[in-house]
């Protein structure tokens, strides 16, 4: 088992990854809950119903924690909105779960995060806890405590910064992921090694197959997550340098929300990053070729990146929604080279021109 600490002082907590039964996932998490009042199980509706591991999981909650019970929420993307998040604490009270309750989130990305935002702003904050099922979860939703939804204008616009008590991933869990859906995840591994682990990136270049191999997949997601405590430690609020981590995001989220979510996050998060490397070396900031280093790896792994077609005036204009922006400029992240991000301050008109021109 790989267990990676986030040193957040009284916020701190222990992120576990490894091939677990139900049983030592359920140990680990009521090892930390100590003695809740009740345990609200938040499982994604088609994690719930493909996955062999999870009536196993939620016996052994069962068997270990007070006053269980389960809610099924919507699949994938249709579970960040207002209305299922409202279903969810309505559901919460009519239950009698109270302040001493605690949350356990099952999924992917979303039900992750979906989880994350209802414990943060149920009975003004309640305890919570992640057992991330996708590549995508484990290595981005579940680790740093952003929690949020989409609202109509774009993705993951309203949200909290709230801490898990714990993280448990149970790697079994991929048996059961479409190829697609961990194609998705390793462009999460991959802006990892972009922004700060060259080695990482290096190793997915010298041959993305082999990494995602069952003897070396493990390795290279304990490498993504152990990125992303670090800056997390370092910034847990965005203040600063956690910033680096939207690498690919500001173009990405415009293209996923303009899809109308049929992109899954990985997917337009991989246009994102190429929009993102073909406009910092038409600036000067990237090494010269990175992009199609980078857009070689990618492809490899069986993610898009013919960013041109997706550049539409409404993704241009969603742009201007992102949570980086800051009156007319945006803070845009670049990469200077492998395992280098940069931060540049760049005006809304120019950002958008430069893309388009870049591309």
């Amino acid at each position: 088992m790989t267990t990676l600490h986030v040193p957040l002082a009284e916020r701190s907590y222990d992120v576990h990854l490894a091939r677990l039964t139900a049983e030592e996932v359920a140990e680990k998490i009521a090892s930390v809950l100590g003695k809740p009042s009740g345990v609200a199980v938040l499982v994604d509706e088609h994690v719930a119903q493909v996955s062999p591991r999870f009536s196993p999981l939620l016996a052994a909650f069962e068997a270990r924690l007070p006053r269980v019970r389960h809610l099924l929420l919507p699949r994938g993307e249709s579970a960040k909105n207002f209305v299922s998040v409202e279903r969810t604490c309505e559901w919460l009270a009519q239950n009698g779960f109270d302040r001493g309750a605690t949350v356990i989130g099952v999924g992917g990305g979303a039900a992750t995060d979906h989880a994350g935002f209802v414990a943060a702003i149920y009975l003004r904050g309640v305890a919570f806890a992640l057992c991330p099922t996708t590549l995508l979860a484990v290595v981005d939703a579940s680790v740093g405590g952003k929690t949020g939804v989409d609202i109509p204008a774009g993705k993951n616009l309203v949200g909290a910064f709230y801490q898990p008590r714990i993280v448990v991933a149970d790697l079994g869990f991929f048996d059961t992921l479409p190829k697609r859906e961990i194609a998705a995840g390793m462009a999460e591994v991959v802006k990892a090694g972009l922004i700060a682990d060259a080695d990482l990136f290096a190793e997915l270049e010298a041959d993305a197959d082999k990494v995602l191999s069952p003897a070396s997949l493990a390795a290279a997601i304990a490498a993504a997550v152990e990125v992303k405590v670090s800056v997390v430690s370092e910034d847990e609020r965005e203040g600063g340098r956690r910033a680096i981590l939207n690498f690919g995001h500001t173009v990405g989220h415009a293209i996923e929300a303009a899809s109308g979510y049929e992109l899954l996050h990985g997917e337009a998060v991989s246009l994102g990053m190429i929009a993102a490397l073909a406009l910092g070396e038409a600036r000067g900031v990237t090494t010269p070729g990175l992009r199609n280093r980078a857009q070689a790896v990618l492809a490899r792994l069986s993610l898009p990146v013919d960013v041109k077609p997706r550049l539409s005036a409404e993704v241009l204009a969603r742009i201007e929604v992102d949570k980086k922006r800051r009156s007319d400029t945006m803070r845009f992240v670049f990469v200077s080279s492998p395992g280098q991000a940069v931060l540049h301050d760049v005006g809304l008109d120019d950002l958008k021109r430069q893309i388009l021109d870049a591309i």
